[in-house]
């Protein structure tokens, strides 16, 4: 009697690995996608938290990332960068995705008197062109009761 395995009990195991592999490959492209969201929103801590020193030191915020004192590419593969000032006392890292579907900005008050009333330090998000949706729900943010993005 010869050894071996058939070729329906091959078919069974090739469709069964092919099952598996479709039902794992979008929860990794999610994962993927994720991690990419995490990179902007760290980075736009890091850019956020060089401004408030800046604007400790200059009374007004940076208007570039090389007014700053980390080091930020303003272009990544996925993401371009910025440093603005909305405003007297309103700090803010710029975020992009590279396809340029999208623009939003985390903004640090300083100054409460040109903030609406919003506590100095408070950090939020506003979406500044395209559809944020789906960066801000990959990235964790929520509208809050307060009507800020955080």
């Amino acid at each position: 009697m010869k050894q071996g395995f058939t070729l329906i009990e091959l078919m069974v195991v090739v469709l069964i690995i092919g099952i598996l592999s479709a039902a794992a490959l979008p929860q990794y492209r999610q994962s993927v996608e994720r991690s990419r969201t995490a990179e902007a929103v760290l980075t736009s801590k890091s850019i956020l938290d060089a401004a408030s020193l800046y604007y400790t030191t200059y009374r007004s915020c940076p208007t570039s990332l090389s007014d700053l004192d980390v080091k930020v590419l303003a272009e990544t593969e996925d993401w371009h960068f910025g440093a603005n000032q909305l405003g007297n006392g309103l700090c803010a890292a710029t975020v992009a995705d590279s396809e340029e579907t999208f623009q939003a900005y985390r903004v640090l008050v300083k100054n409460s008197a040109e903030s609406d009333g919003i506590p100095v330090g408070t950090m939020y998000w506003s979406c500044q062109g395209g559809d944020c949706d789906e960066f801000f729900s990959l990235a964790g943010i929520k509208l809050q009761d307060n009507g800020l993005y955080q």
